[in-house]
């Protein structure tokens, strides 16, 4: 959806303050991945938001405000009902990838993890 550009906006909703809550930026450079596949589509954070002590209405507001971006379906926004911190990057200038950054020490390091901080 992203290289569609049905979906404009990646959005984070977590119970807790983890990445990539205050540390991703506007004018950096986002990579997408499949999942348990390879990276296929990069963008520009165009703009970031920071959302903090949600409440579920809160999340109903979000959900009213910024779907058309976002493309959340029904079962996504049941299970972040309840969350509390919300990272909403609009994005610019996608492309497809071909050739992405190397993300294997980034992965080792956190093998659990949907989203990576690299180096550099």
């Amino acid at each position: 959806m992203i290289l569609s550009g049905e979906k404009t906006a990646e959005l984070r909703l977590t119970r807790n303050r983890i990445v990539p809550f205050g540390r991703v930026f506007a004018g950096e450079r986002l990579y997408f991945k499949i999942a348990s596949g390879p990276i296929c589509a990069s963008a520009e954070a165009a703009q970031v938001e920071l959302y903090e002590d949600l409440i579920p209405a809160e999340i109903v507001r979000l959900r009213q405000s910024i779907n058309h971006a976002v493309r959340g379906d029904s079962a996504f926004w049941r299970f972040k009902a309840n969350a509390r911190y919300a990272t909403l990057v609009y994005l610019a200038d996608v492309k497809p990838c071909v050739d992405g950054p190397d993300i294997s020490r980034a992965r080792a390091a956190n093998p659990r993890s949907a989203w990576l901080m690299l180096d550099g």
